[in-house]
C-alpha cells in the first residue's frame, strides 16, 4: 500500500460544495475521495464554499459523525459572477482569503492539493500551493475554465444543445448576450473572457502537475480548445458508491395493460435537458396517451414544468432526493430518461443501469459507451424535434422491446465501476506524484508561497 511505502499522506481537496449542501457531481466526487483517503489513515482536509458562512471570521472546521476527514467551510467568492470575473481578481497578499489559505497550507502541510473544482473559491489558491512546493492535481469535471456558463449551453448553441469546440472568448461573449447580457457590454465581456482564457492556459500549462479526465471523449472536447501536455494527463473512469446498490430490488415484468413508468432524475437545469422532456411529453403523440407515467426526481424549476403539469395528469414531481434514496425511487420505474445536453461523466445513466432500468439517452461524453441502442436502451437524436418522443413511443408500442432492453440493462450492471476501484487509481497517481516530488529533494511545503 502507498501508506506502507511512504507513511500516511496529507491530502487537501478543494471543491465548491459538499453534501449535504449539494449532491451534484463534484461534491459527490470530493466526498467519496475524502472518505476513502481518510479511511486509509491519511490526514485529509476538504475546503468547500458554503453560503451559510458569511465572513472569513466565520470559517467552520468540523468532522461529521462517521467521517475521519476535516470539512472546512469558507465564504463563497463572487457567487453570481465567478465564471466571468474571478480570473481578473489580482492576488492581494493582505486579503483574508489569501491569508487563510497560506495559514491552512502551513498548518496542514499537505503532500498534495487535489482540486476537484475551485468554483466560488479564489482562483489563485492553486498558485499559492504550487509556489509552496506542493504538487497540485486537477480533476477536470466541467468547462468552468473555458466558458462563463460552465456547461456551454445557451440559446446560441445550435441544435446539438451545446457549443461545439473550439470555444473562443468571442463565442462565449455572444452566448452571454444571447442569454440576456446587454449587447453594449460585449467589449467588457470580451476583455474579461480573454483574461480568463489566458489564466486557464497558464494554470493548465504550468500550475497543475497532473490533470484527470473521466473519459477520452470529454478530454478530446476540452483539448480542442486548450491543448494539454499528454505526459501530464490521466484518464480515470468515474466510479459510484455501490453501497446503496448492493441489494437491488428485483425488477418485475410490466404487464400489457400496466402503464410504463419513466423516471428523469437529476436537478433541473438548462443543460440537463428537462425542457426537452417537457416538449416531448407535450407533443400530441404522447399527450394523448394513457399508457405511461413520468416522474421527475430531484429539485425542479416549477415555472418550467408548470405547463406540462397543468396539461398532463400522467406527470408528477417527486422532488429532491439523496443518492442513498435513489434505488427505492427507481425500483418503481421501468425506464430512465437521460436528457442532458452536456454531461462529462453522466452519473445518472450509471444509476439507471445499476437499478436495472433501460435508458432512453441523448448521447453525451459521459454515456456514449454505456448505452447501446437496442441492447440496454435507445439513443435519440436531439437535432430532430421529435427524436425523444419517437424513442419513448417505441418503448410504449413494443412491450417485447421493453422486456429485451430491461434484460440488457440488468446485464449491464458489471459495466458500472465502483468508486473504490476509481480511488485505487487515484491513490496510485498520488503515490507517483509524491514520490517524484520527494525524489527531487524538495519536500512538499518546503518553499513559501509568493504573496506579492
Amino acid at each position: 500500500m502507498l501508506s506502507d511505502l511512504m507513511g500516511p499522506l496529507r491530502v487537501l481537496y478543494l471543491v465548491h460544495a459538499l453534501p449535504p449542501c449539494e449532491f451534484s457531481g463534484p461534491p459527490l466526487i470530493a466526498h467519496a475521495y475524502a472518505k476513502r483517503a481518510s479511511d486509509r489513515g491519511w490526514k485529509t482536509t476538504v475546503i468547500s464554499a458554503d453560503p451559510s458562512v458569511a465572513t472569513w471570521g466565520d470559517v467552520v472546521d468540523t468532522q461529521e459523525p462517521g467521517e475521519w476527514f476535516h470539512r472546512v467551510a469558507v465564504p463563497p467568492t463572487r457567487v453570481e459572477t465567478w465564471r466571468l470575473l474571478a480570473a481578473s481578481d489580482r492576488r492581494d497578499p493582505k486579503s483574508e482569503a489569501t491569508r487563510f489559505f497560506v495559514d491552512t497550507l502551513r498548518r496542514t502541510r499537505p503532500d498534495l492539493v487535489h482540486v476537484i473544482d475551485n468554483v466560488y473559491l479564489p482562483l489563485d489558491w492553486p498558485d499559492l500551493a504550487r509556489e509552496a512546493g506542493i504538487p497540485v492535481l486537477r480533476t477536470v469535471v466541467s468547462n468552468d475554465d473555458l466558458c462563463a456558463l460552465d456547461p456551454p449551453v445557451s440559446p446560441a448553441s445550435g441544435p446539438t444543445g451545446f457549443c461545439t469546440a473550439p470555444l473562443s472568448p468571442e463565442q462565449c461573449a455572444s452566448c452571454l448576450v444571447a442569454g440576456g447580457s446587454s449587447p453594449e457590454t460585449k467589449d467588457v465581456l470580451l476583455e474579461c473572457l480573454r483574461f480568463k482564457r489566458a489564466e486557464a492556459e497558464r494554470q493548465f500549462g504550468s500550475v497543475f502537475e497532473r490533470l484527470v479526465f473521466s473519459n477520452g471523449a470529454w478530454r478530446h472536447y476540452f483539448e480542442e480548445t486548450l491543448p494539454l501536455d499528454p505526459d501530464r494527463v490521466e484518464t480515470i473512469e468515474m466510479g459510484l458508491d455501490m453501497t446503496p446498490w448492493r441489494h437491488p430490488t428485483a425488477r418485475i415484468a410490466k404487464g400489457p395493460g400496466e402503464p410504463v413508468v419513466f423516471a428523469l432524475a437529476g436537478s433541473a437545469d438548462p443543460a440537463r435537458g428537462h425542457l426537452d422532456a417537457v416538449r416531448a411529453f407535450s407533443r400530441p403523440e404522447l399527450a394523448d396517451r394513457d399508457d405511461y407515467r413520468l416522474r421527475f426526481l430531484g429539485a425542479t424549476d416549477p415555472a418550467a414544468l408548470a405547463p406540462l403539469l397543468s396539461s398532463n395528469p400522467r406527470v408528477e414531481v417527486v422532488g429532491p432526493y439523496e443518492p442513498k434514496g435513489l434505488p427505492a425511487h427507481l425500483a418503481t420505474a421501468d425506464v430512465g430518461l437521460s436528457t442532458s445536453l452536456f454531461a462529462t461523466s453522466d452519473r445518472v445513466t450509471r444509476e439507471y443501469l445499476l437499478a436495472g432500468l433501460p435508458v432512453v439517452a441523448n448521447p453525451t461524453f459521459g454515456n456514449w459507451d454505456l448505452v447501446a441502442g437496442g441492447r440496454n436502451g435507445l439513443v435519440y437524436d436531439r437535432g430532430q424535434p421529435d427524436g425523444l418522443a419517437r424513442a419513448i413511443c417505441r418503448v410504449l408500442d413494443d412491450r417485447a422491446l421493453l422486456e429485451r432492453l430491461t434484460a440488457g440493462a440488468a446485464a449491464s450492471r458489471p459495466m458500472i465501476r465502483s468508486v473504490d476501484d476509481e480511488m485505487a487509481e487515484i491513490a496510485s497517481l498520488y503515490g507517483e506524484v509524491v514520490r517524484a516530488r520527494r525524489g527531487s529533494g524538495q519536500p512538499p511545503g518546503s518553499a513559501a508561497p509568493t504573496l506579492d
